[in-house]
């Protein structure tokens, strides 16, 4: 029993020390850079947003002159910029992600289906119990008895 013990120690201690080396944690750091790349570029359009509100605010009380206010104004602007085309190109670069993804779903479905059809998208009606009024009893309708004019009881 403490030679199984003994073993079983051995073998965790080594793990331990070898992990790092298997590249096991090489997907979860790329994860995390892809996190943190995309954090900057917010961090950086918010950051680029608010110095244009500032240099906006600042001018209109009088603290900047307009040679000043223009040089500012336009460097925050193509920071702002820059930033959103980065936001931008990496929204683009993911929605293709997603097409070619959506691409291959749909193709190995069609493969096992022999025909793409059965993937388009089809009009459900509602049912009964999900239409607006259903289940609910109607109002009776008003009989209205027509009244003469100038007539009394």
């Amino acid at each position: 029993m403490p030679i199984i013990i003994a073993i079983l120690l051995g073998l965790s201690a080594m793990l331990i020390v070898i992990y790092p080396l298997l590249g096991l944690d090489a997907a979860t750091a790329s994860a995390a850079a892809g996190d943190d790349a995309l954090a900057d570029v917010t961090e950086r359009e918010r950051s680029a947003k608010m110095a244009l509100r500032d240099v906006d605010f600042d001018y209109r009380l009088g603290n900047l002159e307009e040679t000043d206010y223009d040089a500012l104004r336009s460097r925050y602007e193509r920071r702002a910029l820059a930033a959103l085309r980065t936001r931008y190109e990496r929204e683009q670069a993911l929605d293709r992600l997603i097409d070619e993804q959506l691409a291959a779903m749909m193709e190995k479905k069609s493969g096992k289906n022999g025909d793409a059809t059965s993937l388009a998208p089809r009009e459900v009606k509602p049912s009964a119990s999900e239409r607006p009024n259903a289940g609910r009893a109607r109002p009776p309708r008003p009989t209205h008895t027509r009244r003469r004019k100038g007539g009394g009881l």
